[in-house]
């Protein structure tokens, strides 16, 4: 094979195995939404919104936030949760990075029904493959996420203390934390329930 064919077909691959994990990295489901809404809320219903990211919103994110928001995030998904067909919370994703590839972030709000004043009820890990799976997903690490605002800091070493050996993990976990509730108040500020 002469070097403009090799070139060419290592360029193809790199578009291949490269350009779609770009692509899908910020995308993250919700992989149990019964049993989670059930074990968290106490609720039986859910709805999913997305909410195209204007400019105008993504300066605002990114100006309370202190960090640009990912290339993909031009839209967001929520869950509206409902117990007997009333509002009782919403449920956001994240798909963050860590030392040892994407963890899937679950953060469950607790709000006024405008979207204002979001507080943390819940977090959870759905995927991840870290060395440090238990303690990421220790009930002393993620509780004290309970109750955050995006108001608080949502930062290690401040009001975060890291999960045992995971610094930057915990970090990344943490900024998802804190992305979601800026996102959700922006977003869903506008939205009619």
């Amino acid at each position: 094979m002469n070097r403009h064919a090799m070139i060419f077909v290592l360029a193809m691959l790199a578009g291949v195995f490269i350009i779609p994990a770009i692509a899908d990295a910020g995308l993250c489901v919700w992989r149990l939404p019964d049993r989670d809404i059930k074990e968290i809320y106490g609720a039986d219903s859910y709805k999913t919104i997305l909410v195209d990211v204007s400019p105008a919103h993504k300066e605002q994110i990114e100006q309370r936030l202190g960090a640009k928001l990912d290339p993909d995030e031009s839209q967001f998904r929520f869950w509206p949760v409902y117990k007997k067909g009333v509002r009782v919370g919403t449920v956001s994703t994240h798909l963050t990075k860590a030392d040892y590839g994407a963890i899937e972030v679950v953060i469950a709000l607790e709000h006024e029904v405008n979207g204002k004043n979001a507080r943390v009820k819940e977090i959870r890990i759905q995927r991840d493959r870290e060395k440090a799976r238990k303690a990421i997903r220790s009930a002393e690490f993620l509780g004290q996420f309970t109750g955050k605002t995006s108001k608080d800091p949502l930062e290690v070493g401040k009001d975060i203390r890291p999960a045992d050996g995971t610094k930057r993990t915990s970090h990344a976990i943490a900024f998802s934390v804190k992305k979601q509730l800026i996102a959700f108040e922006v977003l869903m500020a506008s939205q009619a329930d």
